[in-house]
Order: C-alpha cells, then structure tokens, then sequence
C-alpha cells in the first residue's frame, strides 16, 4: 500500500509533462485581473481535490506582501468533516524545517557545530549498529552536517530505502494503539534496518537521522524536544494554534475536530501509532500558523540571513527538486525543457499531501494540506500551475 517517499514526485513529474504536451505549451490565454487570477488559483485547488480519491478535507493559502495577496481556501468530501480554512492538520516532513532551526539556532549560538561528530554528545551507544556499511563502523564519523542533509547513510525507519527492510509505516496501520518513543523508533532502525552508505557520500532521505537532531537538541538544551518548538518557534511567532501531536497542546483551544490523516485508503487520524512522527514531522499547525512561521524564516527573524541560505542544498532528491539542511529547493524548469523560466521554490512538503514552499521572485508562500498519501504528486502538479497563474499576477502589478 506504500512506496518509497520520492516515487510521488517521480508520478508528479511525469503526470504534469504529459499534461504540459497535451497542452502544447504551458502558457494560456491569460489572466486580465488579480481577481480573476484569485479565482483561478481556488480553481486549481478544488479542482485538485475533487480529483482525489482519499483527500477527506484540504485548505489552501496563498500569500504574498509584494502582490498583495492573501488568498485562502478549502474543500470537504461528501460525508466528511466542513470546509474550515483553519482546520489543523498534521503537517508531516514540514516539520523537518523546524528541527534544523533549532539546531541553526544552536550553532548561531556557539553552542553546536556542523563538523561536530555526534556521538560526542550522545553517545557511542546510541548510535551502535546504525551506520554499519560492508563491514565497517562509521557513527564515530557522522555529523551535525550529515544529519541535517540526509547524508549519513542511515537508512529511514519511516520507508526504508531497502525493499528487504522493515518500516514503521506498515506498523502504523497494524498497530494502531501503539505510542512511539523517540528511543522506539532509533531501536526499530537498528533491528530492521541497515546503513545504506558511508557518511557524506550519497543522499538517503532519512526520518531516523532526524530523530537523532531531536534527541541532540534535547541533549544540549536540557529540554524536551516539545517544549523547546513551543519556547523558540510556537510561542515567539504566536503560533497558537501549533503543538507536536500527541505530546503537547496548542495555546488555542479550539473545538475544531484534526484534518483528516489518510495512509493509502485507511483513515488514521484517531491512531495513536502516528506518534510515529516526532522531531521528522509531528506538528500540528494551520496554514496561518506555517505562513508565520515561514515569513519568519525567509525575513531573518528565525535565524540570520546566511543562516537561512545555508539551507539551501544541492543534493539531488529527484529531478527538479533539491535538499539541502532541511530544505527542499523545487525548480521545475530543470524537470524539462518544455517548463523553462520557473523561479525557484525554497521549503518542504510531506507525506500526507503537504506543502510549505516560498518563491523569492514573486514574494509569494504556497501552503497546503491534502490530508493522504496518495496526493503528493498531485498538489506539486498543482503548485506548478498555481506559480504559473501568479507570474500572471506579477506581470499585472508590474
């Protein structure tokens, strides 16, 4: 029922080149107002979700101080839970962007580096058999930086790279009460998983390695991982209505029920197992609260600005989308020639349909929540065509 994390965007890539061609070009009539350009964008996104078949409630923002634009929108399947543009929702692989903020914050700071070998602060033993490759022993070289940038080799016990390993992800459908501790989940890569290369030498998309910076964090602050989100992130922004699922509450008591979570075709969202997230992705937030966040992030509030850039990698997730520390460069000019002159993209998405990415040419955020697994490829071939209608909208304000 599941794949590998990057076989989405693959189907994504492939679905929107094919639409591209029939097409025969990615340019159409053209808007003739913001506001028709504001329709359209809602368009595309209820379009997007009429189109699914496990999407059970979704919202949309786009937002953009240059344009002038703040367009929200959502959508509700016959039967399901009301259309409520600030419905929480489980935010997934988004929450990777979090946790390398606290550690840049930390190295800002003084106290952490990225060259710094990590079982220094936690441990030799709690890094036994996770990065054993053909024989030999690399935790005594795995650092900040290689965690960070998914290239230690550890294998991820979220979707394991190796067809012959075991994931949790399985285990969240079978198990649904089970509560997964941090130390759970590091002892699960080690009895069922193996490393798939050496340290600093390929990029393997890793949850465990994202683990590991929570537990680090947690090790140089004193703190939990919980509480260290609400005292540096949550609270400073006034994102009261974030919290880590299952582990902490938002400070706004809301009544509205968590946007649906659907895995495959089997609705998760009152599963306990999904505490199988934590420092890789286990927020609860709204796309108001993400919009707070990630203006915070691009404008040098969270970190300063060549921290920020630091991000920004070039290591090769799939064609047309990078990942640098915790970060996800999307340029779809690069996924072919028939797209040129797309601007970059700059944030993350996540397995459940999620998306959070900033465009610097057009000072404009895209966030989105589709709730299911079986989404992704659709919302970036959305995000596609939303960034095309708001070039639109840039040429009219020009």
């Amino acid at each position: 029922m599941f794949c590998n994390f990057a076989l989405p965007y693959r189907a994504a890539i492939n679905s929107l080149l094919l639409t591209v061609l029939a097409l025969g070009t990615v340019s159409r009539c053209g808007i003739h107002s913001v506001k028709e350009g504001q329709s359209e964008i809602e368009r595309r996104f209820q379009k997007t979700v009429k189109n699914s078949k496990h999407s059970k409630t979704a919202a949309l923002l786009v937002h953009s101080d240059r344009l002038n634009l703040h367009i929200t929108s959502a959508a509700g399947s016959a039967g399901g839970l009301p259309a409520v543009a600030d419905q929480p929702f489980h935010a997934a692989s988004i929450g990777k962007l979090f946790t390398a903020v606290l550690i840049l914050q930390y190295l800002e700071q003084g106290k952490l580096t990225l060259n710094e070998p990590v079982y220094k602060r936690l441990g030799i033993e709690k890094l036994k058999q996770l990065f054993v490759f053909e024989g030999n022993d690399y935790a005594e070289q795995v650092t900040v930086a290689h965690l960070l940038a998914h290239t230690s080799g550890i294998d991820d016990y979220f979707d394991s790279k190796n067809p012959k390993s075991k994931s949790v992800l399985a285990e969240i459908t079978n198990n649904p009460n089970q509560f997964w501790k941090p130390a759970d989940l590091v002892e699960f890569t080690r009895k069922n998983q193996k490393a798939l290369g050496k340290p600093g030498d390929t990029f393997h998309y890793s949850d465990t390695g994202y683990i590991l910076l929570g537990l680090l964090l947690e090790k140089i602050s004193g703190k939990s991982f919980e509480n260290l989100l609400h005292e540096k992130i949550f609270d400073p922004l006034d994102m009261k209505n974030s919290y880590m699922h299952l582990r902490s509450n938002p400070k706004n008591k809301h009544n509205l029920p968590l946007s649906t979570m659907m895995l495959g075709d089997k609705d998760v969202t009152t599963f306990r197992s999904v505490s199988a997230d934590w420092a890789g992705g286990g927020i609860i937030t709204t796309t108001e609260d993400l919009l707070l966040f990630h203006r915070a992030l691009v404008s040098g509030r969270l970190l300063v600005p060549a921290k920020y850039e630091s991000m920004k990698g070039e290591a090769k997730f799939i064609d047309g989308i990078h990942y640098g520390f915790g970060m996800m460069t999307v340029r779809f000019g690069e996924m072919s020639v028939i797209m040129p002159g797309t601007p970059d993209l700059h944030g993350h998405s996540g397995l459940l349909s999620t998306l959070m990415f900033y465009c610097p040419d057009y000072d404009t955020h895209i966030i989105a929540n589709l709730g299911s697994t079986e989404d992704i490829g659709d919302t970036f071939e959305m995000m596609f065509w939303l960034l095309r209608t708001i070039k639109e909208i840039h040429e009219l304000k020009k």
